[in-house]
């Protein structure tokens, strides 16, 4: 029935998803905390754009529709009426918001695999506190039912059914250990003309990790660092000689 679905198109309508926008803190959506601790994540890419992301001081934004999960925030189940409001929520949000997606572990030689370039690239690590906006996904084995997730009408209870759905994914993906940040589309770059969200001291780069196939000189590293060349720990990885797992490797000469 359109009543008992009346609140999620209120969600997708687009005005109250564009009222709020002011509300959200530095455009991000996120449950504020009032402790402002530090967390150490992780952002794995190619060496050219980890390069290119260290210079300019800056992340890329991830499309919505972008994302390698085709259940991205339509994870719930219902009639016909709720499955077309969340193709029409996940198209308003690909409109207006993008994320920034790490992981809690560095280590997992699928992440590397998949994400890093097979090995040949860089992950980045980062220090964020929580006014970065970053939160833990849930991994699930089954999707959820619109009706066991409605609990009420009310204005609050659609911006948590919204949280509750980007922090969704299915169980297969845990391997990631993901945390990600909701951020506003705001200025696109003129030159590669995609978004992006600059370094901040609520994410702030700490550390990079070369890949164990990765090429990249410690120099070349050095240049894009500048003078957060002396701030910023660097190393290189390798395969455990035990674990299936990714290790430091504790021979600089590895890494010249």
């Amino acid at each position: 029935m359109i009543t008992e679905n009346c609140c999620l198109y209120q969600l997708i309508s687009g005005h109250k998803l564009n009222n709020r926008s002011e509300s959200m803190g530095n455009g991000r959506l996120s449950a504020a905390g009032n402790v402002n601790e530090l967390m150490r994540l992780y952002y794995f890419t190619t060496e050219k754009f980890g390069l290119e992301s260290i210079r300019d001081r800056r992340l890329k934004i991830a499309r919505v529709r972008e994302l390698n999960d085709p259940f991205e925030w339509i994870s719930m189940t219902g009639n016909k009426i709720v499955r077309k409001g969340m193709q029409r929520l996940r198209n308003e949000l690909d409109r207006d918001f993008g994320l920034i997606c790490m992981s809690r572990n560095w280590q997992h030689p699928l992440l590397w695999g998949h994400y890093a370039d097979k090995h040949k690239g860089l992950c980045l690590g980062f220090d964020v506190t929580t006014k970065a906006g970053f939160e833990e996904v849930s991994y699930i084995s089954q999707r959820p039912d619109w009706m066991e997730l409605r609990q009420s009408d009310s204005d609050q209870f659609n911006w948590n059914l919204l949280r509750r759905l980007y922090l969704l994914k299915f169980e297969a993906w845990d391997y990631e250990t993901e945390f990600r940040s909701v951020t506003q589309l705001k200025t696109k770059d003129p030159v590669s003309d995609l978004y992006f969200r600059p370094f901040s001291e609520d994410m702030k780069l700490s550390q990079v990790i070369i890949g164990e196939r990765c090429g990249g000189s410690r120099a070349k590293l050095d240049e894009v660092l500048g003078d957060l060349c002396n701030e910023i720990e660097s190393f290189k990885a390798r395969s455990s000689f035990k674990r299936f797992e990714m290790v430091r490797n504790m021979r600089k000469s590895m890494w010249k």
